[in-house]
């Protein structure tokens, strides 16, 4: 929807910034004003880096390849070439940048305790809002991700991600009002760049595999939990998964394949 360009490689994981996240820290230089704005910027693009490091390190971890870091206006993504093979996966993953961001905040107020420098004050409250923010449940961020993982048990993955965008975009709606009433319009742009990012996820669960690679099915169906395939006790035959609509679905040694069907 929008371009981006590469910067370089952390820990074998391409990092791209996409031109939302150009006007996000326009924003965050504009309302600090200054050169404490300069710092601001780069303490922001630091903090973002490691919170979707902490995204891809646990999904390598996990074995979800990750094709990319791309920076935008929501902090960034760690955009995954396989899709987690449990709902337990998808939370660990979407929880990990929030954790990174939580630990960075944690660390730096110590550090400004310490040294008494304004520039730890500073990168404390960068990471504790950035932590926070992304928790909120509105996909695309990570709030959002944990509540369709969890919603996901109970209702299907594509259910799910329908009630998900569904609250995101109230949301949306409800931060838009706000930045247009309190005049605060850069939280309006938030709010319309949020409705257009949650309706991107819906678009590609409903197309399946065309617009994003990697097996975008329901994992309830077909893999909520990995030892139910892995134990001893589980039977093929006894109790198959269902297969989502216009997918095929197999068994190899302990892994699920979920194929679309042409």
């Amino acid at each position: 929807m929008f371009r981006s360009f590469r910067l370089g490689t952390l820990f074998g994981f391409p990092i791209h910034v996409n031109v939302t996240f150009l006007i996000l820290l326009g924003v965050v230089g504009l309302t600090m004003g200054g050169v404490g704005a300069i710092a601001v910027v780069l303490l922001s693009f630091g903090s973002v880096v490691l919170h979707e490091l902490g995204h891809a390190l646990v999904a390598r971890h996990l074995g979800v390849r990750i094709d990319r870091i791309e920076l935008h206006f929501f902090g960034g993504a760690a955009q995954m070439t396989d899709h987690p093979r449990s709902a337990g996966d998808e939370i660990a993953i979407a929880a990990a940048g929030p954790a990174v961001s939580f630990a960075l905040a944690g660390v730096s107020l110590l550090l400004a305790q310490l040294s008494g420098l304004v520039l730890f004050h500073q990168l404390a409250w960068i990471n504790l809002i950035l932590g926070a923010f992304n928790l909120v449940p509105a996909l695309p961020m990570d709030g959002g991700r944990i509540l369709r993982a969890v919603l996901s048990r109970r209702m299907g993955y594509a259910r799910a991600t329908e009630t998900s965008v569904v609250i995101a975009r109230y949301f949306a709606i409800a931060l838009g009002v706000l930045g247009i009433a309190t005049l605060h319009f850069y939280l309006a742009l938030l709010a319309v760049l949020l409705w257009m990012m949650s309706t991107g996820e819906l678009r590609a669960v409903r197309n399946g595999l065309r617009d994003y690679p990697g097996a975008y099915a329901a994992y309830r169906d077909a893999a909520d939990a990995d030892d139910r395939f892995a134990g001893p006790a589980w039977s093929w035959r006894q109790q198959p998964p269902r297969a989502p609509a216009g997918f095929s679905i197999r068994r190899d040694g302990n892994r699920v394949i979920i194929e679309r069907l042409d």
